[in-house]
């Protein structure tokens, strides 16, 4: 027996492309009325980056910067968020509640797993760009990791660059 979905974790890079795997999400979440948190995490700076800011800024100038540009970004991807689902949220009337926008910081994988276990999600939807197969052989990619190690279905939409 299938276990009954509640709550749908879609996890997007916001990239060109990505709203065939968004439709889908908002489609299986109003068949089975449920909410819908939609993620997108950021990368961390680079090492270089942060080594080079922290070579020409004190540390505690450094590391305000650093957390203005995080909060920048992050309101940023809100607001993008915010837009994606008022473009494309047409039935959401039928969800039982507003998705929930949450942007983090860090590994996508990791921290994708993270906040469908945080949630208790059913089901992980997201997208996969991977452009061939010996990419993601060498590469990996990020749909493959959260689908090797999650504990809920993972539902993968495969995209293409100009959709």
């Amino acid at each position: 027996m299938l276990p009954e979905i509640r709550t749908i974790l879609y996890a997007s890079d916001l990239g060109e492309g990505s709203r065939p795997a968004f439709r889908l999400a908002l489609n299986e979440a109003i068949r089975h009325q449920a909410k819908i948190v939609f993620i997108h995490v950021i990368e961390p700076f680079e090492q270089t980056m942060e080594e080079t800011i922290e070579e020409y800024l004190p540390e505690q100038v450094s590391n305000r910067h650093l957390s203005q540009l995080m909060s920048t970004h992050k309101r940023r991807v809100e607001e993008r968020i915010q837009r994606f689902l008022e473009t494309e949220a047409v039935d959401s009337n039928s969800l039982p509640q507003a998705p929930e926008a949450v942007v983090k910081v860090g590994r996508p994988d990791k921290v994708i797993l993270k906040i469908a276990e945080r949630h208790n999600a059913d089901l992980i939807v997201m997208g996969d760009r991977a452009n061939s197969t010996l990419s993601r052989i060498f590469l990996g990619s990020t749909a493959q990791k959260v689908i090797h190690r999650s504990s809920v279905p993972v539902l993968i939409v495969p995209l293409q660059k100009n959709r």
